[in-house]
């Protein structure tokens, strides 16, 4: 009897634990089902913002300088007949910059492409070779912003189109009325032939995005284990506290239960909370009393 009953209260106490640690279990899973998909939007967003940022001021820096190339340079080298000098094409300027703050930033993009350039390295890659003729489809659109892939690095990039203006026709115009420095350094076959306010190139910035996906889920990873490690000793913790402070005192007064039952009734039982568990002992308590005086009374007779 003693070991039949030792053995169903072992596994009615393997159910108490089994269902807490299930409760525990599930609200770890629904956490962790929760939390990793929000880092990882939470991540994906804050790389965007922060490449978008660093967007705009790269593309206020090339505008800066292509304005002040405009303004400054051309209208003195104009004047002095200096066609080729670096400084008399924004275009040209800007693509030297960038050249040299590819070298101190080699993350960044920055180009002044056209799928008809005097210059060949300035043909378009397939993303700019889009944009190009999106601009060209919709002649109202001043600006885009895409995700995609500059000189096989993911980038957030900005673009604008270029249109051909009365002062650029001066050397894109017929290749026979270009000036010779022009015509000399690039020859007659490409770059020429535009016409006013044609779109016949795209400036793009970009700026890297880095591998985003690995990033956020990075970031998730560290979530999941922080979670997991936060779990590990709420589960520790709780199942200490209701080992000691429910199912110890719970299986005690079942024995004192069985005890009874077999006429063990001496032993008082000690009633020292002041909670549920205390009254259950003193329940117990009340009906040991009960049961040995029924039975001295009994013995009496």
């Amino acid at each position: 009897m003693n070991e039949a009953g030792s053995h169903t209260g072992s596994m009615k106490r393997g159910s108490v634990t089994r269902r807490l640690n299930l409760i525990l279990f599930l609200f770890y899973f629904v956490s962790i089902l929760i939390a990793a998909p929000v880092v990882y939007w939470v991540t994906e967003r804050q790389v965007y913002q922060q490449a978008d940022r660093e967007l705009t001021m790269l593309v206020d820096m090339v505008q800066s300088i292509q304005g002040y190339v405009a303004k400054h340079l051309r209208p003195f080298l104009i004047d002095k007949g200096l066609f080729h000098s670096p400084g008399f094409s924004g275009i040209v300027a800007t693509s030297l910059i960038a050249e040299n703050f590819a070298k101190l930033q080699p993350g960044y993009y920055i180009k002044n492409t056209s799928d008809n350039p005097l210059n060949p390295s300035n043909l378009p890659q397939p993303l700019e070779n889009e944009l190009l003729e999106r601009f060209r489809a919709d002649r109202t659109l001043d600006g885009a912003t895409e995700t995609g892939m500059l000189s096989g690095n993911a980038m957030l990039g900005s673009a604008a189109p270029k249109r051909r203006k009365k002062g650029c026709l001066k050397c894109h115009g017929h290749p026979d009325a270009a000036p010779g420095q022009i015509t000399g350094q690039y020859g007659k076959t490409s770059g020429y032939n535009y016409k006013l306010d044609d779109v016949v190139g795209v400036s793009v910035v970009g700026v890297p995005l880095g591998d985003v996906r690995s990033l956020a889920l990075e970031r998730s990873l560290i979530v999941v284990a922080m979670l997991t490690a936060l779990f590990a000793v709420i589960f520790i913790a709780i199942n200490m506290m209701v080992r000691r402070s429910l199912v110890r005192p719970i299986l005690e007064i079942a024995q004192t239960a069985t005890d009874i039952s077999h006429g063990r009734m001496e032993q008082p039982v000690e009633v020292s909370r002041n909670d549920e568990i205390g009254d259950l002992t003193q329940a117990i308590e009340l009906l040991r009393r009960s049961f040995l005086a029924a039975m001295k009374r009994l013995k009496a007779k």
